[in-house]
């Protein structure tokens, strides 16, 4: 059976050996923390959305060596050894401690401040921090760290401002039309603590995100109800991935037809 992490376990930590997922600003700081506390990682520099395949060789070499692959919020495509450790807050996941918090405990390691506000952005967005007292110099520096770690562009920055302009308001939902998918380009301009989120974002690249009600992410992505031959999971709707401060709010993305997404979530709100 695959294992969950298991806090100050000393004897996997000088044996354990972490992969890491997607960057962003969390995936930048469990990198850094394993590394400080002189623990292996290994680090392809994917994009959101790694799948365990793209370890498959290293992961198997390893285990060869009697050491225990964490895979962190790396998405199960492949058959992976019984004494790995998944390391993830999403989809089946939705619920756990940041993986950043999970890392920490895994290394027996108090989280400092700045990890703290780390976990609490990945979890859930500016308001978990503000509930921890963030400072606006605080939020700052961790959503600028976020969105470089995710290799945002200037040319990306402008393309948000301008489908911002644009944007349409329906159900009390606003909505966005971009030719590119880095979200936090359109969601950190919009935000704000006043206001309930309901903010959907159509991409020119076919993909779709919903920040919002966790109810409705939820039912955007569906029931789990098997895997495709490549291993990736079937749902019951859109499916795609959720995540956030579930099942109170959170984020749906996914490349699901785009019409009927936007009609899905505009008449969801038209209860």
């Amino acid at each position: 059976m695959i294992m969950n992490t298991t806090k100050n376990n000393s004897n996997i930590v000088n044996n354990m050996v972490v992969f890491a997922g997607g960057y962003d600003g969390e995936m930048i700081a469990i990198i850094n923390a394993c590394r400080e506390a002189g623990v292996e990682v290994v680090d392809n520099h994917l994009g959101w959305g790694a799948s365990a395949s793209a370890y498959a060789e290293e992961i198997a070499k390893a285990v060869s060596e009697g050491k225990v692959p964490v895979l962190v919020e790396l998405t199960l495509d492949i058959e992976v050894p019984s004494i790995s450790i998944i390391v993830d807050h999403h989809n089946e996941y939705a619920g756990k401690p940041a993986s950043i918090i999970q890392i920490l405990d895994l290394l027996g390691v108090e989280p400092s401040r700045e990890q703290q506000l780390i976990a609490a952005n990945d979890n859930g967005y500016i308001p978990a921090m503000l509930a921890l007292g963030a400072t606006a110099e605080e939020v700052a520096k961790v959503r600028y760290a976020d969105r470089a770690a995710q290799g945002i562009t200037p040319e990306q920055e402008i393309e948000a401002e301008r489908a911002i302009a644009a944007a349409e308001v329906v159900n009390g939902v606003t909505i966005v039309r971009m030719a590119h998918s880095k979200t936090a380009t359109v969601c950190d301009r919009l935000f704000d603590p006043e206001k309930e989120q309901r903010l959907l974002i159509l991409s020119g690249d076919g993909e779709s995100n919903f920040f919002g009600n966790g109810e409705l992410c939820k039912l955007l992505q569906g029931d789990k109800t098997g895997k495709t031959p490549e291993g990736w999971d079937i749902y019951s709707n859109f499916g795609g991935w959720i995540g956030g401060n579930l099942p109170i709010s959170g984020f749906w993305g996914g490349y699901g037809d785009q019409k009927a997404v936007l009609d899905y979530v505009v008449n969801f709100f038209a209860k």
